[in-house]
């Protein structure tokens, strides 16, 4: 199976609540792109348009590789229409605020999977009414881990545990697979050198990575000292992989335990292999649909006494405890707070199967689904190429 062949094979629109009116001091667009992140985009549309980029706002991150469209509203923007370079914005109005994440009510989405073989065909199309019967289990996906480097524990594992040595080591110097030629370079160098910054000062190019460097140079060796000089998102990510990471695995043991083995099926993601009903009782999908886990933290106040042996057991499983999983230095990143509903439903769900014309002989499908705000569509495309036969106990 093939996904993102082109760029139109991946269509996301975003169902945005914002009030929009006449009055208000924030211009309010629909922002089309392609090929662009959301932030690349903003930042050049702030540029454009001569704009701080503090006065522009989003309300999520929409992917690069392919077409999307979104709200954004700009403090004092104009009341006209943009366009350059594969990004354009629709003027629609005016508010009295900045559009926030919580003004996403959910996403539609519209995918072709290409190349299917007929093995794939027949595993979605038996997934297919499993999922609109179902629902979706509420997967952090693999984008969530980019910064996870295989054979390795998260970075802000080393983080919380103090040891800002290795969280900068991982960081900075240990390659990951999907480091590119001039970074394996970088990373060599520390590698070689690691402790000896005047001579990795000489040989890296000019670098966030080159400033840490200089940071320990001159302060010798104050690694506490040189994360806090991290760039602050990039902790923040790092932060928010590992709690989804927690996050999962507590989601996993809960379906354990609500499904039998026969119930459940397998799959592998970046970072293990997680497993997902396919089938349930009403009594079970009345439970499930219910059903919300926080997100690990030592923020969780009053956790629901039916979660806690849950919670304490999939940590345990991981070396953690609640209580361990906060920030000392720097506190400028928090674990965020909030809870995950463990099962989505999955609206207006629509399938076309058809011959794919980039690929004679093989099959495509046409698919289009709307989801919550902050699920994953490619969760489902996952739940769809998994063949029961090879993942059943």
């Amino acid at each position: 199976m093939k996904i993102r062949t082109q760029a139109a094979d991946f269509r996301v629109e975003e169902i945005n609540s914002i009030p929009i009116g006449r009055d208000g001091n924030y211009g309010v667009y629909e922002m089309r792109k392609t090929g662009w992140n959301t932030l690349d985009a903003l930042k050049s549309i702030a540029i454009q348009w001569k704009r701080s980029p503090k006065e522009l706002a989003h309300a999520g991150l929409k992917d690069r590789h392919a077409i999307t469209s979104q709200v954004i509203t700009i403090f004092d923007g104009p009341s006209r229409n943009f366009e350059d370079h594969q990004v354009a914005l629709e003027y629609l109005g005016q508010s009295t605020r900045a559009t926030v994440a919580t003004d996403i009510v959910a996403n539609r989405f519209s995918l072709v999977l290409r190349s299917l073989s007929s093995d794939e065909v027949n595993s979605a199309k038996k997934a297919l009414p499993q999922i609109a019967a179902t629902g979706l289990a509420n997967y952090f996906d693999d984008q969530r881990f980019g910064s996870w480097i295989p054979g390795h524990p998260f970075i802000a594992e080393h983080w919380i545990r103090a040891d800002y040595e290795e969280a900068l080591r991982l960081s900075f110097a240990e390659p990951h697979p999907m480091d590119d030629g001039d970074e394996r370079e970088q990373k060599d160098i520390l590698r070689k050198h690691w402790g000896d910054w005047k001579l990795c000062k000489q040989k890296l190019s000019r670098s966030h990575r080159r400033s840490i460097i200089t940071f320990l140079d001159d302060r010798k060796d104050d690694f506490k000292g040189a994360w806090a000089c991290v760039n602050a998102e990039m902790r923040g990510l790092y932060l928010t992989a590992f709690q989804s990471d927690l996050w999962n695995h507590i989601l996993n043991n809960f379906f354990q335990e609500t499904f039998t083995d026969d119930q459940l099926i397998r799959f592998r993601m970046k970072t293990g292999e997680l497993c997902l009903p396919t089938t349930m009782t009403a009594e079970q999908k009345q439970r499930l649909h219910s059903a919300e886990i926080p997100l690990p933290s030592a923020r969780i106040k009053n956790l629901d006494e039916s979660l806690r042996p849950l919670v304490e057991k999939s940590l345990a499983e991981k070396g953690w405890k609640l209580e361990e999983l906060k920030v000392r230095h720097p506190r400028d990143r928090f674990f965020p707070k909030a809870s995950r509903a463990a099962m989505i439903p999955v609206a207006d769900l629509e399938s076309e199967f058809g011959e794919d014309e980039l690929s004679p002989g093989l099959a495509k499908l046409n698919v289009q689904f709307t989801l919550p705000r902050g699920c994953y569509a490619t969760m489902l495309v996952k739940r769809l190429m998994i063949a029961e036969s090879q993942t059943q106990n």
